[in-house]
């Protein structure tokens, strides 16, 4: 089996985490890949390699660091159909399958003993008077919010051809399953088991006695078209990371990505479970 280790080194907690993992590894691993970039600073038996070949020459992927992390080395991953594992070194780890303590576990990869659980994507093409000018991936979600001055802006969201919800808003979170527990949840959205597939949309601060997410069958989809003055431009933010410039010509189209997330589940504990020790145990 040949594993590439993503990780930052440069940060201490993740150095200590990344050794005692590659301890645990080496000794079932034929080859465990590390960042080149990191071969000043990294002692291990290791294979020091471009990160941009990482995911092509592994079999699986382990990800150290924090839901961001394991968020990004997982939609990574699932371009190759690669499976993903994340080891909390953050401050939640709510995507992570081991915490820091557990790193012995790691063993079950050799002996396969552990599941893999696929977590839908969604795709967000964005047009620019009907030409399209990019396309998106996202495993948490597409939220499209207004610029730098705080002005509402109008968001239209149409489904078959049929207007959904017209409203005024700072903007409009469009989430997977995975992603209904991080910024929707926080938006007010509800709370949706990762095996389901479908879309959440979710306003931001809607201008609106009334506040209520709409779930939509991931089979459906969705139009999302924005109305802000000259003076306030809006974005299109993918999974937190890219930002790109949207007007009053943009048309953003969201469906089902053709690519899943695959993470490794090495523990027993379902989601359930983790929502209770992750995130309402620690209000």
């Amino acid at each position: 089996m040949k594993i590439s280790v993503f990780s930052n080194l440069r940060r201490d907690d993740v150095y200590q985490i990344a050794k005692q993992a590659v301890d645990v590894l080496s000794k079932f691993c034929e080859e465990v890949y590390i960042s080149e970039k990191f071969k000043d600073i990294f002692d291990a038996d290791v294979t020091f390699v471009p990160k941009n070949k990482m995911m092509e020459l592994c079999d699986l992927a382990i990800a150290i660091g924090g839901d961001g992390t394991t968020l990004s080395i997982a939609k990574l991953a699932s371009l190759s159909g690669k499976k993903v594992l994340g080891i909390n070194a953050g401050r939640l780890g709510f995507m992570s399958g081991l915490e820091k303590d557990e790193l012995e576990l790691l063993n079950n990869l050799g002996s396969g003993e552990f599941e893999v659980d696929e977590r839908m994507m969604l795709k967000a093409c964005v047009y620019s008077n009907n030409e399209l000018v990019s396309v998106h991936h996202c495993l948490n979600d597409a939220v499209i919010t207004r610029g730098s001055l705080a002005r509402l802006i109008d968001i239209n969201v149409v489904s078959e051809g049929r207007i959904v919800t017209q409203i005024r808003a700072d903007g409009m979170i469009v989430s997977t399953p995975t992603g209904s527990t991080a910024y929707s949840m926080a938006a007010g959205g509800p709370v949706v088991s990762p095996d389901n597939s479908c879309f959440v949309v979710t306003p931001i601060c809607p201008h609106s006695l009334l506040n209520r997410s709409v779930v939509f069958s991931s089979d459906k989809e969705l139009e999302v078209f924005i109305e802000s003055d000259v003076h306030n431009n809006s974005f299109l933010a993918i999974d937190g990371k890219e930002s790109i410039p949207i007007d009053n010509e943009s048309r953003i189209v969201i469906s089902k990505s053709e690519y899943k997330a695959k993470l490794i589940k090495i523990k027993p504990d379902n989601f359930y479970e983790i929502l209770n020790k992750k995130i309402i145990e620690r209000q």
